[in-house]
């Protein structure tokens, strides 16, 4: 097998495992916000951080909470558990660009290599499959890591010390009805083709029926009403959320981007 080759799959491999490092943290109980209520008072209350509430809750503003919100409190266990994902994640995103160093090193010698040989056509035409090969392999490992991270993701407790998460399998997907596929029943009921691909496709899978272990639901993963029911019904929650929320569609996208939740 080739350097460039190797290096290919060792870069395919290291995303495989950045992706299977993100895991879901399990609030071990909630509290119900009451009037004059603050973040500050009840990570206070709860002996923890401001911090640690906002993540637990996906809250975007810290400074704004609501009357009879619910507010999901994360035990130290869980938020070590945490602490131990984010650091293995981030060992491997490291690893994963220093493999990415040594590809770009290795193509970098073998054009130089092939420059210099008497017979460039031949050369120039290999290192041109070659690539092609790797990009393919690049390409099929990306999406295996796409379906991956679509799919909810439980901490085994039993190897909660070594950081090795194990990935939920998300719930058989709904039948299509005879509008056609989930997709196209989504874009048919006010959804965009955005809103698919960067948080129904992240969140569920395209999975109208998928349940996470936190109890979120449905094609956006949420534990609103509009989490159940048929596309129709989630797609129109979906899209009402995100224009309340974010202010549009796009800010919703943008948000998810930057953050990994929405």
């Amino acid at each position: 097998m080739s350097k460039m080759k190797e290096t290919a799959l060792t870069i395919a491999g290291l995303a495989s495992v950045l992706v299977a490092g993100q895991t879901v943290a399990n609030a071990a109980s909630t509290y119900t916000v009451q009037k004059g209520d603050t973040l500050s008072e009840l990570a206070n209350k709860f002996n923890l951080t401001v911090e640690d509430l906002v993540k637990t809750n996906k809250i975007t503003d810290a400074n704004m909470i609501f009357a009879d919100q619910q507010i999901e409190v994360p035990t130290q266990e869980e938020l070590n558990e945490n602490a131990l994902n984010t650091t293995a994640a981030s060992s491997a995103n490291s690893a994963a660009s220093s493999a990415m160093s040594e590809a770009v090193a290795s193509m970098t010698a073998a054009s130089e290599a092939a420059a210099s040989s008497a017979a460039v056509s031949e050369a120039v035409a290999s290192s041109v499959a070659a690539s092609e090969a790797a990009a393919s392999k690049a390409a099929e490992s990306e999406a295996a890591a796409a379906s991956v991270q679509a799919q909810p993701v439980a901490q085994d407790t039993a190897v909660a010390e070594q950081a090795a998460p194990v990935a939920q399998q998300a719930a058989p997907a709904a039948t299509p009805a005879a509008g056609g596929s989930v997709y196209d029943q989504f874009i048919a009921n006010g959804g965009t083709d955005a809103l698919w691909q960067n948080i129904v496709m992240p969140e569920s899978g395209g999975n109208p029926n998928a349940v996470s272990p936190n109890g979120y639901m449905g094609l956006g993963q949420t534990k609103e009403g509009w989490g159940t029911g048929d596309v129709a019904t989630q797609t129109n929650g979906l899209v009402n959320y995100a224009v309340s929320r974010y202010g549009s569609v796009d800010g919703a996208v943008q948000f998810r981007a930057a953050n990994g939740w929405w």
